[in-house]
C-alpha cells in the first residue's frame, strides 16, 4: 500500500461518528419527505381498507382527514390533532368512513387524542388571546398607517405562536409591526398575506343561495373562475349577482362549465350562415343550450327552431348571400323542427341498450348454469300427467245449475206488527172561527183589562207581570210615520165582497175585532 493511500484513507470519517444536529438540517426537505412516506409506506399495504374522519380546525378553510383506526369517534366531538399551523382543537365534522390505503394518500395523520376540559379551557383562553391581539395589531397598523387589512389571528400550539393573516393590495413592509408586536406579546409572531377568497373561506359565511360558503365547507381547491364562464353559460353580466361574499366570481360557476361548453361544441355559433339537413340555408339568431336546440332565420323571412341533429355545416358569410333585409318576417318557432324524430330515436337506443342488457343477463345466467350443472340447458321435458280417477262428482258450470226455491215455514214467519189508524175526531179550529166565538162571548179586549179571565189554555197571568215591558217614554220604534195617503199592499177589494165577518160598533174594542186580530 503506498502513502498516498494511507492519506486518504486518514482524511475519511470513521464510521461510527455521530452526524451533528447542524449536519441534518443540511438535509433536503425531499429526502426527509420521501423516507417519512417510506416508513409509512410499510406501516400499511396497498388496497389495506382504513377507517378516516373529517376534523376541522377553526380558523381553517377546510378539513382534513385523519385515521382513527378501531377508535370510536362521533360526528362533532372535539379531539387534538396536528394542523398544517401545529398542535390545535378541532372538531370532527364527518361520520367515519373507510378507504382503501394507496400511496397517493401519504402522509396519513392520525388523532392525538380526544380533547379534555383542560384542552377546551386552554382553547377558549387562547381565543381571547386571539382577540386581545387582533385589537392590538389594528392600532399598530393604524400607527403606522399601512396598506393592509387585518383578518383574523391565531395561536397555534397552545399559545406558543401567534400567527395574524390579513389581505393587501401591494406588498407591505411590516417590519416595524413584527418588532412592536414582539415587544408587546412577548411570543413568536407570523404575518401571512391571503387572498380575498382564502379571508371568507378562513372565516366562513352565508352565500346568495343560502347554504354555507362552498370554499369553507367541502372546497379542497377554489378559484380559477374567469367571466368566460358566465358568458359560456348564458349569464347576464350582471356583477352583483355573479360575486359572491368574497367580492370574486363565484366559485359555483365551474360546476356546470364543463356540460356547457359540451353542448356548446356541438351547436353551430350564433350569427353564422349554416345550413339544415332540410335544404335550408339561414342565419343563427339564438341558442337553446340545455335542450340543443338553436333559432334560424331562413333566406326566406321565416324564423324556425331546430334541434341539433339537423345541423349540417357552416357557409362563408361573404359567398352566402344572405339577404340583409326581408319585407315580411313569419315566426314559427312554437314548433320544433325534428323534434318527434329525435324523440324516436332515444326511444330506439334505449329500447336496443336494454335488449343489449338482456342479452348479457342472458349469457351470464347460462354461464352460471353451465358452471353448476355442466350444460348450458337441460333437454328434459316434463311427462304428461294422466288425469286420475275420483269419486268426486265434476263441477257444474252456473248455465248447468238448477234453480233452487225455498219457502219458509210458518214458525220462521215473524208477525206482522199491528198498526192503528189514529183519527181525531175533533174539527179543526181555524183562525176565523176562534175570532167569531171571540165576538159571539162579547169578551172585552185583554189589553184593556188585563185582569180578566183570560180565554185562551195558556193560563192565568201572574200578577204585576208584563211581557213587553213599560215603553220608554219619547221613543217609539216605529220611527216616524210617512206622510200623505196610505200605502196598501193588499191590493183593491173584488166587487160584490164585504167583510161581512166585521163587528158592529166603534171603540177600541170594534177596531181591534175589525182588523181580524186573534184574542190574546
Amino acid at each position: 500500500m503506498t502513502n498516498e493511500q494511507h492519506v486518504e484513507e486518514d482524511k475519511l470519517p470513521p464510521t461510527d461518528t455521530i452526524i451533528s444536529e447542524d449536519e441534518t438540517s443540511e438535509m433536503s426537505d425531499a429526502e426527509l419527505s420521501e423516507d417519512k412516506e417510506s416508513r409509512e409506506e410499510s406501516r400499511f399495504k396497498e388496497g389495506q381498507i382504513l377507517r378516516f374522519v373529517r376534523v376541522r380546525f377553526p380558523g381553517n378553510s377546510r378539513s382534513f382527514p385523519f385515521l382513527i383506526g378501531k377508535r370510536r369517534i362521533e360526528y362533532g366531538q372535539k379531539v387534538v390533532a396536528m394542523s398544517d399551523r401545529g398542535m390545535a382543537v378541532g372538531y370532527v365534522n364527518s361520520f367515519p368512513y373507510e378507504v382503501p390505503f394507496n400511496k397517493s394518500m401519504l402522509p396519513v395523520r392520525s388523532i392525538a387524542k380526544v380533547a379534555t376540559d383542560e384542552d377546551v379551557v386552554k382553547d377558549q383562553e387562547a381565543y381571547r388571546q386571539q382577540k386581545n391581539a387582533e385589537n392590538i395589531c389594528n392600532d399598530l397598523i393604524e400607527q403606522f398607517k399601512l396598506d393592509m387589512q387585518l383578518t383574523h389571528v391565531e395561536f397555534t400550539s397552545f399559545g406558543k405562536k401567534a400567527v395574524f393573516y390579513f389581505i393587501a393590495p401591494a406588498r407591505v413592509d411590516f417590519r416595524d409591526l413584527v418588532r412592536d408586536l414582539v415587544g408587546k406579546l412577548k411570543t413568536r409572531i407570523e404575518l401571512r398575506q391571503i387572498s380575498v377568497r382564502d379571508r371568507s373561506a378562513s372565516i366562513g359565511g352565508i352565500g346568495p343561495c343560502g347554504r354555507e360558503l362552498c370554499c369553507s365547507s367541502f372546497l379542497t381547491k377554489y378559484g380559477n373562475v374567469g367571466i368566460k364562464m358566465a358568458k359560456n353559460q348564458d349569464l347576464t353580466l350582471n356583477f352583483s349577482k355573479l360575486n359572491g361574499v368574497c367580492g370574486q366570481l363565484k366559485c359555483c360557476l365551474q360546476y356546470e362549465d364543463d356540460v356547457y361548453r359540451e353542448k356548446r361544441a356541438r351547436l353551430p355559433k350564433e350569427g353564422d350562415i349554416i345550413t339544415t339537413h332540410t335544404n335550408e340555408t339561414g342565419r343563427v339568431d339564438r341558442l337553446h343550450l340545455l335542450s340543443e336546440q338553436f333559432v334560424m332565420m331562413t333566406n326566406r323571412g321565416v324564423r324556425k327552431r331546430y334541434v341539433v341533429d339537423l345541423y349540417k355545416e357552416t357557409l362563408d358569410k361573404e359567398t352566402a348571400n344572405f339577404p340583409k333585409e326581408f319585407d315580411m318576417i313569419t315566426d314559427e318557432t312554437h314548433k320544433v323542427v325534428g323534434l318527434d324524430e329525435k324523440e324516436a330515436k332515444k326511444i330506439k337506443a334505449f329500447e336496443s341498450e336494454i335488449k343489449t342488457y338482456k342479452e348479457k343477463g342472458k349469457s351470464f345466467a347460462d354461464g352460471i348454469f353451465e358452471s353448476l350443472f355442466g350444460e348450458k340447458t337441460l333437454d328434459y321435458s316434463l311427462p304428461a300427467v294422466a288425469e286420475l280417477e275420483s269419486s268426486k262428482s265434476r263441477v257444474k258450470t252456473p248455465d248447468e245449475e238448477e234453480e233452487i226455491f225455498y219457502t219458509p215455514s210458518e214458525d220462521e214467519i215473524l208477525p206482522e206488527d199491528e198498526e192503528e189508524d189514529i183519527v181525531d175526531h175533533e174539527p179543526v179550529r181555524t183562525r176565523v172561527d176562534l175570532i167569531d166565538r171571540g165576538s159571539q162571548s162579547g169578551r172585552p179586549d185583554n189589553r184593556q183589562s188585563p185582569q180578566a179571565p183570560r180565554g185562551d189554555n195558556r193560563g192565568p197571568r201572574p200578577q204585576g207581570q208584563q211581557n213587553r215591558g213599560p215603553r220608554p217614554q219619547g221613543q217609539d220604534n216605529r220611527g216616524p210615520r210617512p206622510q200623505g195617503p196610505r200605502q196598501d199592499n193588499r191590493g183593491p177589494r173584488p166587487q160584490g165582497q164585504n167583510n161581512q165577518n166585521r163587528p158592529q160598533g166603534g171603540g177600541q174594542q170594534g177596531q181591534n175585532q175589525g182588523r181580524n186580530r186573534p184574542p190574546r
